[in-house]
């Protein structure tokens, strides 16, 4: 298998990344290891890959299981993968965040009996949309791994009071359990970005807190992030009136004059089954 990777090289590096789809290649075959290794594939487990570029990673996860689907939206790379895999890799030339993941995944799952594991060098102008969309798709995934920027792995597993706690801390580790693995440098990529990156495991998560309503819980780390610098009786008068605004801070104990960064997750689960009980009074 790696004489066959290094054979078709040539023909990979040819192709030039393009600024409009955010191409950063991994060059880094010590890196790409790491980073298979840590989805712990076994040969009958079913994988994602989105943007596989050149290759790199989806060379390391075929030699572990026969089942992988990648998404590739550069009709270039689309052609080369093609040439390169056949129909041993299941490749499709969509972009990730067109194609309806409920349906794949329901259907992949379905015939497989498995779980998905999702392994992604993402490119940065994606992350949070695909990020959202993991968290919305939770269900089907039994471990994702992930190459962000480090910016991006901060906020993932931030803790309340830190700068980079907010709304995406919250949903996706109210959905996974998330661990920081390493560090990627620029120059791990072809071209290098003007940033590091970072890898982060996502585990589903098995403690979640109950919640009365999962869509109010949304809406309140929503709203309460909305204006990062204004307290959460400011920003929370966008969706409950004074009255309700005066009863929703009573009932939940919690003080509204501080910031949405100060109050951690089970702060804002009792918040939420708060707002979800006043759900019958009148909202703006």
């Amino acid at each position: 298998m790696r004489n066959y990777i290094r054979m078709k090289m040539k023909t990979a590096q040819s192709i030039r990344p393009l600024k409009q789809f955010g191409q950063h290649f991994l060059k880094d075959n010590a890196i790409a290891d790491k980073i298979v290794q840590a989805a712990g594939i076994t040969r009958s487990e079913p994988v994602w890959e989105i943007g596989p570029g050149h290759g790199v990673l989806t060379d390391r996860i075929m030699e572990l299981t026969d089942d992988v689907t990648a998404f590739e939206i550069d009709n270039r790379l689309f052609e080369l993968l093609s040439k390169k895999y056949g129909d041993k890799l299941n490749l499709i030339n969509r972009d990730i965040l067109a194609v309806n993941w409920q349906q794949l995944l329901s259907e992949k799952t379905a015939v497989c009996g498995h779980k998905l594991k999702l392994i992604s060098n993402l490119p940065y102008q994606i992350t949070s949309p695909v990020l959202y969309a993991i968290e919305e798709n939770a269900q089907w995934f039994s471990r994702v791994i992930l190459m962000v920027q480090k910016e991006v792995a901060d906020r993932l597993t931030a803790k309340a009071g830190c700068k980079a706690y907010g709304v995406m801390t919250l949903k996706l580790n109210y959905a996974f359990k998330i661990d920081f693995l390493f560090n990627v440098p620029p120059e791990a990529f072809q071209p290098p970005p003007k940033v590091y990156s970072a890898v982060v495991m996502l585990q589903p998560r098995f403690d979640q807190p109950a919640l009365k309503s999962l869509d109010t819980y949304r809406l309140i780390i929503n709203k309460a992030f909305a204006q990062r610098r204004k307290t959460l009786r400011n920003n929370m008068r966008a969706i409950f009136n004074p009255e309700d605004l005066q009863k929703l801070e009573s009932n939940s104990g919690i003080d509204f004059n501080r910031r949405g960064e100060t109050i951690d997750e089970s702060e804002f689960v009792h918040l939420a089954d708060c707002a979800f009980d006043l759900s019958g009074l009148s909202h703006k």
